[in-house]
């Protein structure tokens, strides 16, 4: 293994690095569901408000079928877009 040969163990790396991203941006979208079903329970009579919850949810799910997709692209070896 040398400068220019990075060695076996980088194809791994890069997948662990791109695995730990995909957790890390998955996290959030769960946070905001999460934070809008409890804030839906309690926002009963304000229409505002739970319009802005569902809206919330939906863009949070979203961008969890896009993670999810990155991850089926890394299962079966096609480099996902960045």
């Amino acid at each position: 293994m040398n400068a220019t040969d990075p060695g076996p163990s980088a194809p791994i790396d890069a997948m662990r690095s791109d695995l730990r991203q995909i957790c890390h941006d998955l996290s959030n979208p769960i946070g905001i569901v999460r934070m809008a079903v409890y804030f839906l329970q309690s926002a009963r009579g304000d229409e505002q408000k739970r319009a802005h919850y569902y809206t919330m949810m939906n863009e949070s799910l979203d961008k969890m079928e896009v993670h999810l997709k990155r991850l089926r692209d890394i299962a079966v070896g096609e480099q996902p877009p960045r």
